[in-house]
């Protein structure tokens, strides 16, 4: 827990707006982007962790953390675990539509780390997978944010189940989704039913 809570300090970038905006963050908040910025911050920590020998294709790795998400952009993104077939195929049509609308070669890249990515296609694939399960216990420790957990209706189960079966090639990653659902359940910030 003590390097979680090291590691969020660069979270306060995300609420550090610029051109003199304000937001309310009495309420949580997120942006699909933050959380890529989020991922790309938690990298420089887990790489040299996770690959001592350097075997990743860091360029590689990075451009499928940049385009992971880009699907969200035309509906928005909906949880994991409230996610349907039907918010998958639109999700998949609009990371399509949004790949076509780029120049080339940018639009071969996105789409090509995208798929990837979907396919977990490659270790570069597999651990920005990983790093994306794992990364939003980092966002979720916080007092504002992990209402979020019980907003959204988010148990335990629905939170570890998926983060254990991305972490299984990872296991620098795998100890701190361990370490903190383990804070998170003593605390009781899981939703538990009605």
């Amino acid at each position: 827990m003590a390097i979680i809570r090291q590691l969020q300090v660069a979270y306060k970038l995300k609420r550090t707006l610029r051109y003199n905006t304000k937001r309310d963050f009495t309420a949580h908040s997120e942006s699909v982007a933050e959380h890529v910025f989020s991922l790309f911050f938690l990298a420089q920590y887990f790489l040299p962790l996770e690959d001592p020998n350097r075997l990743l294709d860091v360029e590689r790795l990075y451009q499928v953390m940049l385009f992971h998400d880009f699907g969200e952009i035309t509906h928005g993104d909906t949880p994991y675990h409230l996610k349907t077939k039907e918010h998958e195929e639109q999700e998949r049509k609009d990371a399509l539509a949004i790949f076509a609308s780029f120049p080339q070669p940018l639009a071969q890249i996105a789409h090509d780390s995208w798929s990837s990515y979907e396919a977990r296609q490659g270790p570069e694939a597999r651990f920005a997978y990983a790093l994306d399960k794992v990364e939003p216990l980092f966002e979720l420790l916080d007092p504002v944010n992990e209402k979020t957990l019980k907003r959204t209706r988010f148990s335990y189960q629905d939170s570890v189940g998926k983060k254990m079966r991305a972490t299984e090639e990872f296991p620098i990653m795998r100890k701190f989704v361990e370490v903190a659902h383990r804070d998170m359940l003593n605390r009781s910030v899981f939703w538990a039913g009605e």
